[in-house]
């Protein structure tokens, strides 16, 4: 009888996993990847918002141009009216809902080296008056926040439009807190007011303003009761800055309209405070000069209504030239 051979199974090969030392480096080799593309993925993002804070101030510069075309003039810093009293806001009255923290720079006088702090702003006074965030807000395309300027800010219905936020007003990058003040909404934005001398006594640069060599006050193209057109812009529109960044700002705050370059304060991220400026009383009011969140530059509107980003080490005469409309100083070096 005839033997037929079985074929024998092929032996099964045997299985081989990672093991345990092998699944800790790898882990070890993704962790290293991540860290050393975070910084690039940050920077790019940094990058995105700092555009999208040009766009906003691109459209700063044309919503201001369109209300020089319809008015006539820039729009004022803000338009004293009645003797109004100021809005005090702290935390002891609940609204400020939680504590709001900012890296500033400082100065002791003319001529002292900025010291950087925190500051932590627990008290504001908003101040009454109607400022130019409010004014463009139809060039804005805002025109259904309908402010009755007749009546005073906090008699409805305007009380609770100042409490709308307006994206286009608050710079991506800016790290305000979520609770707003008094429902407040934020700015990071404000008019430039121009370039101010030294004028106390006390300090080493200090300036006579009866001295007709002095600066004047208000040199730049946005401030109080301001009415400059065209023709008041002697020193060229792409070299006149019109709006620039700022740290804190509210934008229904005449505080909040402007800042100017200072002799007595740093030229980027400055941070100072006064007390019952309205002489109602009231508490203590925050200032802030040009700054921003996007650590070693600024972006500015020209009068020309072009943005760009300025570095925050630009000469310091470069940017007082830049701060004034009329002073006939030559921009010496680029900006």
């Amino acid at each position: 009888m005839r033997q037929v051979a079985v074929a024998k199974p092929p032996a099964r090969m045997g299985r081989r996993g990672f093991t345990l030392i092998e699944l800790l480096v790898v882990i070890a080799i993704i962790g290293l990847l991540v860290a050393m593309l975070m910084p690039a993925v940050q920077r790019a993002r940094e990058a995105a918002r700092r555009n999208s804070c040009i766009n906003n101030m691109k459209q700063l510069g044309l919503a201001a141009h369109n209300y020089l075309d319809s008015q006539g003039v820039f729009p004022s810093g803000y338009v004293i009216g009645d003797p109004l009293c100021d809005f005090d806001f702290s935390i002891s009255n609940g609204d400020f809902i939680e504590p709001i923290v900012f890296p500033v720079e400082t100065m002791s006088g003319v001529g002292a080296v900025p010291v950087q702090q925190l500051t932590n702003i627990q008290e504001h006074t908003m101040g009454a008056y109607w400022s130019w965030h409010s004014m463009i807000l139809p060039q804005m395309d805002q025109s259904t926040l309908a402010l009755d300027f007749v009546q005073a800010k906090n008699t409805q219905p305007n009380w609770q439009l100042l409490q709308t936020p307006i994206e286009p007003y608050v710079c991506p990058s800016a790290t305000f807190p979520g609770s707003r003040i008094a429902g407040m909404g934020w700015t990071s934005y404000r008019g430039c007011v121009g370039y101010w001398q030294s004028h106390d006594p006390s300090l080493p640069h200090y300036v006579d303003p009866s001295d007709p060599n002095a600066v004047p006050l208000n040199n730049g193209i946005i401030f109080e009761n301001s009415k400059i057109d065209d023709r008041n812009i002697s020193d060229g529109f792409s070299s006149t800055i019109l709006f620039g960044e700022s740290l804190f700002g509210l934008w229904p705050d005449s505080y909040s309209c402007c800042a100017r370059v200072r002799d007595d304060q740093p030229n980027f991220d400055g941070y100072w405070t006064a007390t019952d400026i309205s002489g109602c009383g009231n508490g203590t009011t925050q200032f802030f000069g040009f700054g921003s969140f996007h650590e070693d530059v600024c972006n500015f509107t020209l009068a020309d209504g072009s943005s760009r980003s300025i570095t925050k080490t630009i000469d310091g005469g470069v940017l007082r030239a830049l701060a004034t409309r009329n002073g006939r100083e030559p921009i010496q070096s680029e900006f």
